[in-house]
């Protein structure tokens, strides 16, 4: 899975949009990272995410959230 952020194309410019204040990669080195990342056999690329183990803590609490679902509705949706 390859999470570049806000890439500098011409995306938001066709929507009239001014993106000149927001910090946007480059696409080239969002390609670069993304082949980077799978010759490094990541599974999740974030090119703009300079420590790994950040992604390694986000990793950990999805599964810690969502390892133990259940089929059944949480009763917490129930209305009765």
């Amino acid at each position: 899975m390859l999470c570049p952020g806000i890439v500098a194309t011409e995306f938001h410019s066709r929507q009239g949009l001014d993106m000149s204040v927001v910090p946007r990669m480059s696409a080239e080195d969002v390609v670069t990272a993304g082949l980077r990342g799978l010759g490094l056999g990541e599974v999740v690329c974030a090119p703009g995410v300079e420590d790994a183990s950040l992604l390694d803590a986000v990793f950990h609490a999805d599964l810690a959230a969502f390892a133990g679902q259940s089929p059944a509705l949480a009763t917490r949706y129930r209305t009765n």
